[in-house]
């Protein structure tokens, strides 16, 4: 899985390089990759949703158990370029009331003013 991580000031920006899809052993690993960054001292993470076609229950878990870690580590996750495919999941999971959404990477970033 590629990953790229950006740090916009105290905010940690996480993107997939490539188009993907977040299931299976990708979710395993995405879980790892975050909770590497918390191990790192990042407490504040947006992920940026967007070359992310689709996404399965056991990549639901993954972005569930990243932002559960960040909460218990007084951290935050917030989600940015949702694609329509995945929004649809969040939705009929009713997990869109749990992931704060924005549209543009610096209304996320901000979010955390």
């Amino acid at each position: 899985m590629d990953l790229t991580t950006n740090l916009v000031g105290d905010v940690v920006v996480v993107a997939f390089a490539r188009a993907t899809s977040l299931e299976g052993d990708r979710s395993a690993r995405f879980k790892r990759a975050i909770r590497e960054l918390i191990d790192e001292g990042h407490r504040r993470v947006v992920l940026d949703l967007g070359e992310v076609a689709f996404i399965d229950s056991q990549g639901l878990g993954a972005l569930i158990s990243s932002l559960k870690t960040l909460r218990a580590e007084e951290g935050d996750l917030k989600l940015v370029n949702v694609p329509e495919a995945v929004d649809s999941v969040l939705r009929i999971t009713k997990l869109a009331r749990v992931f704060e959404t924005h549209e543009e990477l610096d209304a996320a970033v901000g979010a955390f003013a």
